[in-house]
């Protein structure tokens, strides 16, 4: 049980450490020397197929997350962002482990009968 909680709470751990450490403070205004939450927001005008290929595959997949998260109107907007990533997701990652586990479990019973 305690192997599950630790995995649960290692991605708001990241978080917290990346917050933390990070080399500036966070701005939602537009810095053209780096990337910032103005970049997440507006989309991010230092990316270019040359530099970021990964930011025009990724791009309709956070496009359609956004979407999803808006569903529950822009006023809600952070609020279900902060459920669905702090919550429904490391929920079904810890479901998740949970179930592989004790398959785990049942397995080595199984295979200790026969």
């Amino acid at each position: 049980m305690l192997l599950l909680l630790c995995l649960a709470a290692l991605p708001m751990l990241f978080g917290l450490w990346v917050n933390a450490t990070a080399p500036h403070p966070p701005t939602r205004a537009y810095v053209p020397a780096r990337c910032t939450r103005y970049c997440a927001l507006h989309g991010c005008r230092h990316a270019t197929r040359a530099n970021s290929p990964a930011y025009f595959q990724l791009r309709p997949l956070y496009a359609a997350t956004v979407r999803g998260l808006l569903l529950g109107g822009r006023a809600r907007y952070a609020t279900v962002n902060v459920a669905f990533y702090l919550g429904l997701v490391p929920g079904l990652l810890l479901w998740l482990t949970y179930g592989a586990l004790r398959d785990a479990t049942r397995l080595r019973q199984l295979k200790n009968r026969a």
